[in-house]
């Protein structure tokens, strides 16, 4: 099947001059464009997808369970409050979190402010320090309006942070490729947004498979040529309307030229032209 694209000039040499209107896309066109190139799609995205979606996860986990006890100043607290003396009522360890062996504890202890009982809890990971911690121990304490801590123990905050070292091994393998599908994307987008209207000569055209088993990407890639101001280029572009292999070569193309670069240009895909009312007519 022959196309051909109805344009006021039948020659391919055309005034390269001559601007295009914003054409509109929809996202799935922009799906497509990535279609193109799966592989590079495929190992740029799941690498930092998938330990994304798990870091996050953790994140909220982690942000609950940083929850379970108060945070306080350390530095303002050693600075203004003033010492008192506590009694532990309970020790909790969170055997669910490790950190090189050692488990949080989270040590809730009771003390009198102002004729008043109260009651707070202090999360430490320094094991051999409270190794002899029960309930009924007296601890000494520092309060300073109404937040505490417990002399001589660190308070232990779990370091979200950490998890997104995880990250980093995954985005070192997966930047490369999704930055060479990002560059194509945003390219082809820019060509079908903005890339001028005008005729290409094919010069060949091979069918490509996509993956295994599915034949997402399968394509043809399109070698043509066209004129910009008396001067020749050649381009190469990919399409997954199957039937263009049989086109001719010879057989004009429409195409989409870069207005800053002419070098850049891509053909205009018909099912996407008709799918985005780009008003583009076909024969």
């Amino acid at each position: 099947m022959r196309l051909k694209l109805i344009l006021l000039s039948k020659s391919i040499s055309q005034d390269y001059s001559v601007s295009s209107a914003s054409r509109s896309l929809r996202f799935s066109t922009v799906l497509n464009i990535l279609k193109k190139r799966p592989i590079s799609a495929v190992l740029g995205i799941l690498p930092i997808l998938i330990p994304g979606f798990v870091v996050i996860i953790l994140m909220i986990v982690f942000s609950s369970i940083d929850n379970d006890v108060p945070k306080v100043d350390l530095d303002l607290i050693h600075a203004k409050g003033v010492d008192k003396t506590a009694r532990i009522i309970d020790i909790e360890t969170q055997y669910n979190i490790s950190i090189n062996g050692v488990h949080p504890t989270i040590i809730h202890y009771s003390y009198n402010d102002n004729g008043q009982d109260r009651v707070s809890k202090y999360r430490v990971l320094e094991d051999r320090k409270i190794q002899d911690f029960g309930v009924g121990t007296e601890i000494d304490i520092k309060l300073y309006q109404g937040s505490s801590i417990i002399l001589g123990l660190k308070p232990y905050k779990l370091e979200k942070g950490f998890f997104l070292l995880i990250l980093f091994p995954f985005l070192v393998v997966g930047a490369p490729f999704l930055a060479y599908s990002v560059y194509h994307l945003l390219k082809e987008i820019k060509l079908y947004k903005h890339g001028n209207l005008m005729q290409g000569r094919l010069i060949s055209s091979i069918q490509k498979r996509g993956l295994p088993f599915s034949n997402i990407g399968q394509s043809v890639s399109v070698l043509y040529e066209y004129e910009i101001n008396g001067q020749r280029m050649v381009g190469e572009s990919k399409t997954d309307d199957l039937s263009f292999v049989n086109n001719q070569s010879g057989d004009l193309i429409p195409i989409f030229v870069s207005n800053s670069n002419p070098k850049n240009s891509c053909m205009v895909p018909k099912q996407e032209a008709f799918r985005n009312s780009w008003n583009i007519k076909f024969e």
